[in-house]
């Protein structure tokens, strides 16, 4: 069955590649919380807890709690530490998992400095002993998420290749469109060739084959014709590697007052600014295992070259910022009990991404200048759900503390759209996500507890644990029915498949306060499920342009990617 991916639906795709997708609205709208060095410590089980700066995102009324003001600052550092291993591809027919390509395990590791928090309160009583007895107002910037990791994958391979993935891509596409039609602003579909198989073709990944108009041939091959059929395949063993690196994380940076009504009662209000920095960058390399084995390659004026290697880079930088609205209350029923709730506004996102693509590839007997493209640029909105969180937390008297808290998000509530009307009507990849996102995407729950004990006034060790399930409710797969019209097939994720997607993450620290100053560390451990990627497919199409989908018949690699990301931080505070 003829596999569609939602990556080439849209007919302007070429000006908007790997963008507005349900996965991409997934990652940005999560939450993974920072905060200051106790909060991450105790899980950011903050909702009923409050007086540390770490809580004012989770839950403005905390604000309050505090009879004092703080300022606190939190540099940090993020290890990412990767494992690869791609011993086996998946056949997409019969659908098992069968040994080849991508087969070395590497491990990768990757550190960033960062900072989590930052933030600035107030607080001022008023001298009364009952009813709004205490003020504060604040400036707190919060990490809610920071997507550092990095990992590679690699091995032999002697079947497929990623230029020949590219060049097949190509097919159908004359050379004056890969080598002169213009990059931006294309609008007849035989024109409209994807970007990276443009830069694949003018830097030497793939060429033309002579008498065979829109018929492309990788480097990385051999041909025969024989009764005008081309037959094309990788005659040994490529050393292939794919590798792919994030950067960048997500602040809420919020401006909050809270009121404090007899010790009793607390209410707080957040106006919030949601502030995103995302990089990704990946590559595709491949080199031939022994150079004699690759047949010479003959290009036109007689040259005769030999392959020795390959690369394709992409880079993919994006920007944004959002404004919400968060309320939440605290309320103390007894003595040592406190009980936590807030609700979050959905937030507006406007957002600016570019894009370009890298190419080069060497030759022995040919030089060819590596080729980049022009850098793709584009604006558009991306709505984030509301969220809301409970929690309750206990203390037992000055000795310890326990907390639990549980935080409610449905991602079908994000919406893509555009920042004004001088871009036109929608596109249509932009309507194909929204809908992508009312069929893949659900509800997700996060658990988050924390402990703390304190064996002395000044010394506190903290414990904390989170769990997130996955806010993936389905598969979706495209298909072509019996009339060549595109439909969906969509798949429920089973209970123990939505489990191997949770993340988990586990925390402890430590505090010490020496007289209006503290400190506070803190270790935590995010571990990601494992991911199954497959580097390129081949493709083929369908009667025309538009129609381009998985070429089923060749059976790419696909590796396993596992990361765990360790975040050490230092809060530095002083009470006034």
């Amino acid at each position: 069955m003829k596999k569609f991916i939602a990556f080439w639906a849209g007919a302007t795709l070429c000006l908007a590649a790997a963008a507005q997708s349900w996965d991409e609205a997934l990652l940005f709208s999560e939450n993974q919380y920072g905060g200051t060095a106790r909060s991450v410590a105790m899980g950011n089980a903050m909702t009923a807890i409050g007086g540390d700066p770490g809580s004012f995102t989770i839950n403005p009324a905390g604000i309050a709690v505090s009879s004092f003001s703080q300022f606190t600052v939190t540099p940090g550092l993020t290890l990412s530490v990767a494992g690869a291993n791609g011993n086996f591809f998946e056949n997409f027919e019969t659908g098992t998992l069968t040994p080849r390509g991508f087969g070395d395990q590497v491990n990768s590791t990757y550190a960033r400095m960062s900072l989590p928090n930052l933030a600035f309160t107030l607080n001022r009583d008023n001298g009364r002993r009952s009813g709004w007895k205490r003020f504060g107002g604040g400036f707190a910037l919060n990490a809610t998420n920071n997507f550092s990791n990095r990992f590679n994958a690699g091995g032999l391979n002697s079947l497929t290749s990623y230029a020949a993935a590219l060049a097949s891509s190509a097919e159908g596409y004359s050379a004056d469109v890969l080598s002169n039609a213009s990059w931006f602003d294309e609008t007849d579909p035989t024109r409209r060739a994807e970007w990276v198989d443009r830069v694949g073709y003018l830097s030497g990944l793939f060429n033309g084959i002579p008498g065979y108009e829109g018929l492309y041939q990788a480097v990385t091959e051999t041909r025969s014709e024989s009764g005008g059929v081309v037959d094309r395949w990788v005659p040994a063993p490529l050393y292939q590697t794919y590798g792919e690196q994030t950067t960048g994380s997500k602040y809420d940076m919020v401006f909050s007052f809270a009121a404090n009504y007899s010790d009793k009662f607390y209410v707080g209000a957040n106006l919030g600014v949601t502030l995103l920095n995302y990089g990704m960058s990946e590559y595709w390399q491949e080199r031939p295992d022994n150079v004699d084995e690759f047949p010479p390659i003959e290009y036109e004026g007689g040259t005769v070259a030999r392959y020795q290697s390959l690369r394709m880079k992409r880079n993919y930088k994006l920007r944004g910022s959002g404004i919400f609205f968060k309320a939440g209350v605290l309320w103390r029923p007894v003595a040592g009990l406190r009980l936590g709730a807030a609700i979050q506004t959905p937030t507006l996102m406007s957002l600016f991404a570019r894009n370009a693509f890298n190419g080069e590839v060497s030759l022995s007997g040919k030089s060819i200048p590596a080729y980049s493209s022009p850098e793709d640029q584009w604006e558009y909105t991306l709505t984030l759900p509301f969220r809301f969180n409970v929690g309750a937390a206990y203390s037992f008297g000055s000795i310890a503390l326990l907390s639990a808290d549980y935080e409610f998000v449905n991602y079908r509530g994000a919406r893509y759209g555009l920042t004004s009307g001088e871009y036109g009507p929608m596109p249509a990849y932009m309507s194909d996500a929204n809908l992508d996102i009312k069929d893949v995407l659900g509800v997700s729950h996060q658990l988050r507890v924390g402990a703390e004990i304190k064996p002395t006034a000044a010394l506190a060790i903290r414990l904390g644990y989170n769990l997130i399930t996955t806010g993936q409710r389905n598969f979706i797969d495209y298909y072509v029915d019996a009339n060549n019209n595109v439909q969906v097939n969509l798949t429920p994720l089973t209970a123990s498949e939505r489990m191997a997607q949770a993340k988990h993450s586990a925390s402890i620290g430590v505090g010490y306060a020496f007289g209006s100053f503290f400190l506070d560390g803190a270790l935590r451990a995010r571990f990601v499920p494992k991911e199954y990627i497959t580097p390129y497919f081949y493709y083929a199409y369908d009667g025309d342009y538009t129609d381009k989908y998985v070429d089923d018949g060749m059976q790419v690699p696909t590796f396993m990617t596992r990361s765990t990301l360790f975040d050490a931080m230092l809060t530095l505070g002083w009470r006034f």
